[in-house]
This record gives C-alpha cells, structure tokens and sequence, in this order.
C-alpha cells in the first residue's frame, strides 16, 4: 500500500535527514550526529539494495539490521560511548511505521485482506530486526570478545 520515491537517491538522503534530526532530538551530541546519519545511510542503502535484488523484505530487514547493530558495536568503541546511540538512530530507517499504520487503518476501515497483508508484513519487519540485533549481539559476546581475549594473551 505504501509507494517509496523511485529514486535511491532521494530516499538516502531524506533518510539522513529524517536520522539526523532524530539524533538532534535524542541529545546526540558532536561528531556522533554524523556517524549516526552515515549509518542510516549505509543501513538504508543495505535494505534497498538486496531488496531491488529479489531478497525480499525480511532478508533484506535483517541483513539491514546485522548492519546496524555491527556498525554500532564499531562506532562505540570509535567513539567511547555506548553502542544504543548509533544502534538506535540507525535502525529508525528499517522501523515499519507506516505497515503499522495502514494495519490499523485497514481494521478500522473494515478491509481485512489490507490489515492481513500489513500485519503479515508488521510482523515479519520486526522479526528481522530483532533477530538481526540477536546475530550480532551473540557474535560480539560468544565469538569476537573470546577473539580478542586470545589475540592479547
């Protein structure tokens, strides 16, 4: 039910935009508003791209997010802050409010093949952003930390 802009372009940047702001009205501070609007670029850019190439939406919304979450882990320790910052300004392109909406106004507006499709969609979207977080999260804490403790012995 929702069209996009046609053009990549215009979605990257209006995406950035979008993220910057946010991270102005979270109080990000300095250098890590620009990181932050890099990394909704580059998750947005991600999505798009296998998404243009057939993957679908939840290949294309998890990969999105083990993007998100890997580039987050990199940018807190770049920056010395915690990786929520980036982790959460990041992921805002993959959010699926406009499923959510068109979910809620296909009940209210009694077309249920509509609230059906969008809540399948709803669904499916968080699913992979949580998992996508899940992957990282226990490659950080099982794989790379155990990594890193072998490379400093």
């Amino acid at each position: 039910m929702m069209e996009l802009n046609p053009s990549l372009l215009v979605q990257l940047i209006s995406c950035t935009a979008a993220c910057v702001g946010f991270a102005y009205w979270f109080n990000v501070k300095g250098i890590q508003v620009f990181y932050s609007g890099v990394g909704a670029f580059l998750t947005w850019l991600v999505y798009a791209l296998l998404y243009e190439q057939g993957a679908g939406n939840f290949v294309a919304t998890l990969a999105g997010a083990i993007f998100v979450g890997l580039y987050a882990q990199v940018m807190a320790r770049v920056n010395k802050a915690p990786a929520t910052i980036f982790q959460t300004i990041c992921a805002f392109p993959l959010v699926p409010g406009p499923n959510l909406y068109y979910m809620m106004y296909g009940i209210v507006m009694e077309m249920h093949d509509v609230a059906r499709s969008e809540a399948f969609t709803l669904v499916e979207t968080c699913l992979g952003i949580a998992l996508g977080f899940i992957v990282v999260e226990i490659l950080d804490k099982y794989i790379l930390r155990k990594v890193w403790k072998i490379r400093l012995h």
